[in-house]
């Protein structure tokens, strides 16, 4: 992986305390039901505005996942926590910047 120049909305996990609390909260989430379980994954950033993390999988692809901030798997845990994939981290980065074109749009 490269190294990423974030761009607001986007920001790297980078507090000692936020690091293990995020990551903890994305494995609590993904449940036995929910269709990113098993594939692992390392939280490295999350949008400043909204509840979406970046999540690197085991295999190497770059999702999405909204976080919903609950402490079990709720009504619909095959649906809850949404997410998507950009694929590759060129993708994310694409993304990335059209996200900051957006953000800067609302400030």
């Amino acid at each position: 992986m490269q190294p990423i120049e974030w761009k607001e909305p986007w920001r790297a996990i980078q507090f000692a305390a936020e690091i293990p609390w995020v990551q903890k909260q994305f494995e609590q989430e993904i449940t036995s039901k929910h269709p990113l379980h098993g594939k692992g994954g390392t939280v490295i950033g999350r949008r400043i505005d909204c509840d979406d993390v970046l999540v690197v999988l085991n295999d190497g692809a770059f999702v999405n996942v909204h976080l919903v901030w609950g402490s079990g798997p709720g009504a619909f845990p095959d649906k809850w926590p949404s997410w998507f994939s950009y694929g590759s981290q060129e993708s994310f980065v694409q993304a990335m910047q059209q996200d900051a074109l957006e953000y800067g749009d609302e400030t």
